[in-house]
């Protein structure tokens, strides 16, 4: 797929019954796009959704979109995408991200300590289990003595993408990663990001452009967009208390609205919060209304340097499976 117009769909097996699911998978595929991805959050699981992806559809690459990797130790995250890319012959895609202190350590017990070089532990064991099916390492966060004892048959390894929001993870990306998923970026911000992404190639030697960028573009083609950003706008004042967001988002000219958030939110009026977020920086983030307006969204990331833009259907629940099929169908040539 190295030459191939990448495009891919966020896909959740959890957004209705299962059949249609996979059924929606299948004509994606169909359609043109080239990958599926997965996020996980509190369910469904992500890698067994891949496992049933893997069995229901045969071109599409299959990624987590993104997994943290805090909650499953590397070699457990490395076994199942191992198991996931035999189902696929060489199709798995491993999305890692760093997540918050809030889902790592409120929800799940673990630790948050040092995402940064936990990250760079964890890709460094998965990447010799996947090339090797040996791992002896000994880090800061991270210790591995573990050899493989799977078969393996498919033509290539997974490859490793990480989810990066501000530097100092992007810096790492660019030293050890395969590719990139960006989040809630609009396509201006994109060129200063790939620049530090750049350094941390030049800085592990690597060519520039060897990483691929990907990244969610969150859109509702939709007859009521007007409803669709009320709903974006609910959704981004949920992560007006996670400090990496935060840190973003403020580059992008949301500080004081985030900070509005958060004062309407400890104020007890969370049905208020969400309208501190402007209409206007709603509609940088993501795409609304006309199927022009998506593809005019895709055609911006892509000039800007996206060599991978994942098409993000989102939209109020009433109407989500009409708005998600609208504009799955709308984007597939974008």
């Amino acid at each position: 797929m190295a030459d191939e117009k990448k495009l891919g769909l966020q896909i959740s097996l959890g957004s209705g019954p299962i059949r249609e699911r996979l059924a929606v998978a299948r004509e994606a595929e169909e359609l043109g796009y080239t990958s599926l991805w997965v996020a996980e959050v509190s369910g469904p699981d992500a890698l067994v959704s891949l496992a049933a992806l893997a069995l229901n559809t045969s071109t599409a690459e299959l990624a987590t979109g993104v997994i943290p990797i805090q909650i499953r130790t590397p070699g457990a995250m490395a076994m199942s995408f191992l198991t996931v890319n035999e189902y696929s012959q060489g199709r798995a895609i491993a999305g890692l991200g760093v997540s918050s202190p809030i889902i790592v350590e409120r929800w799940h017990g673990a630790s948050y300590r040092k995402p940064v070089t936990a990250m760079r532990e964890c890709v460094t064991i998965m990447r010799q289990l996947f090339t090797e099916g040996r791992s002896k390492f000994a880090g800061e966060v991270y210790k591995s003595d573990f050899r493989l004892g799977m078969r393996i048959t498919a033509p290539r390894p997974p490859r490793i993408y990480m989810g990066v929001l501000n530097p100092p993870m992007l810096r790492l990306a660019g030293e050890v990663a395969d590719g990139v998923l960006m989040n809630y970026s609009p396509p201006d911000a994109v060129p200063p990001m790939i620049e530090e992404i750049h350094a941390g190639e030049k800085r592990a030697g690597r060519a520039p452009g060897s990483v691929d960028i990907g990244i969610y573009a969150r859109m509702c083609i939709t007859p009521e967009p007007e409803k669709a950003i009320e709903s974006f706008k609910r959704e981004l004042a949920g992560y007006a208390f996670v400090d990496a967001y935060n840190k973003m988002f403020a580059r992008y000219g949301l500080k004081e609205e985030f900070a509005e958030v958060r004062r309407l939110w400890q104020e007890g009026k969370r049905d208020q919060a969400p309208s501190a977020i402007s209409t206007a920086n709603a509609a940088k983030i993501a795409a609304f209304g006309a199927a022009e307006a998506g593809r005019d969204f895709i055609a911006r990331f892509r000039a800007a340097g996206v060599t991978h833009p994942v098409i993000f259907p989102i939209g109020p629940g009433a109407t989500f499976a009409r708005d998600y099929s609208a504009t799955m169908r709308a984007l597939s040539a974008a």
